[in-house]
């Protein structure tokens, strides 16, 4: 099926460094059936001649992004800065599809499920989104003062003190994974406030725009349960034994949908997972919580051979 008969579009990008989660990413979208029905992208910002052979092999359309804004410090953000500042582009970069959901390459997809409720959601509403909250996070007990003065400070350099103290307090959007169609109003609602934020700062300015850009200038947003978009540094997941996939440490252990391989958690082999179900319910497992294909042990972390397909 030749990409431009497919109505949607996942996108996802990146330099060298970051291939080896792209590739999970990656794998992890085309194991499922459901791939064949969207069409692939990947933003190069500086990726290696092999990888983009790899990338080209699992029908990914690979494009290179120019620097969409004209701000202070653009000379010292790298290449891969581009894959945040070019988000409220993507259309042009990927003409002729409906409905286009970003997802970060330190992500992957367990159950597509995520993925159909990000596409219903931007039929719905001008984007969809997945913001941070769950009874499960760690932020909202005993890491809300380190939560809110990472965040805080990252609003006050962008937008200033007042909108900072507000803002700090709602749920955060998370901009890693978010889908919008092709005619809505979030690309330029975006696009606008991001131009504004990068005059005074790069510090996660992308995701800091999108939620003045929801929350201070009324774009009307899905909210997603964080299901669909888990930032693992947040809550470790649990490991349900008879279904055998990651799911919400809290009852009633619901799947998880994406996994977001947030902050610090990118490079820790392995976690003590809690064991849901049978002999082992409540026990702990060493486990990786990255992506590993179908066949594969989650006792180690995947080898680059175990992505051929």
């Amino acid at each position: 099926m030749a990409a431009m008969t497919r109505k949607n579009i996942v996108i996802t990008g990146g330099d060298a460094a970051y291939f080896d989660l792209m590739r999970g990413c990656v794998a992890s979208i085309r194991d499922k059936p459901e791939s064949r029905n969207v069409a692939l992208g990947v933003l190069d910002c500086g990726l290696e001649a092999a990888q983009r052979s790899w990338l080209a092999a699992q029908d990914a359309m690979l494009v290179s992004p120019r620097w969409d804004f004209d701000f202070p410090g653009r000379a010292d953000c790298s290449e891969a800065f581009k894959a945040l500042t070019a988000r409220p582009f993507l259309p042009t970069y990927f003409p002729g599809y409906d409905t286009y959901l970003w997802i970060d390459a330190d992500c992957w997809v367990q159950h597509w499920f995520a993925i159909d409720l990000f596409l219903k959601g931007a039929a719905r509403r001008p984007i969809a989104v997945a913001p941070e909250i769950h009874r499960a996070f760690r932020h909202y007990r005993h890491a809300w003062p380190e939560f809110s003065a990472v965040n805080g400070a990252a609003f006050r350099q962008a937008f200033g003190a007042d909108i900072a103290d507000r803002l700090v307090r709602y749920p955060l959007i998370n901009a890693g994974v978010f889908a919008i169609q092709t005619g809505s109003p979030a690309w330029g609602a975006w696009a606008t406030m991001l131009d504004d934020a990068l005059q005074r700062s790069t510090n996660m300015t992308d995701q800091i725009a999108l939620n003045v850009a929801v929350y201070e200038r009324g774009l009307a947003a899905e909210a997603l349960p964080s299901t669909c978009n888990w930032p693992v540094h947040h809550a470790l997941p649990a490991w349900d034994i008879a279904r055998g996939l990651f799911v919400e440490p809290s009852l009633p252990h619901d799947p998880l949908g994406i996994l977001h391989m947030t902050i610090y958690t990118k490079t820790v082999p392995s976690f003590d997972i809690v064991q849901i179900g049978g002999d082992a319910d409540g026990t702990t497992r060493p486990m990786t919580v990255r992506y590993v294909p179908p066949g594969e042990s989650r006792t180690r972390a995947p080898t680059p051979d175990a992505f051929r397909f």
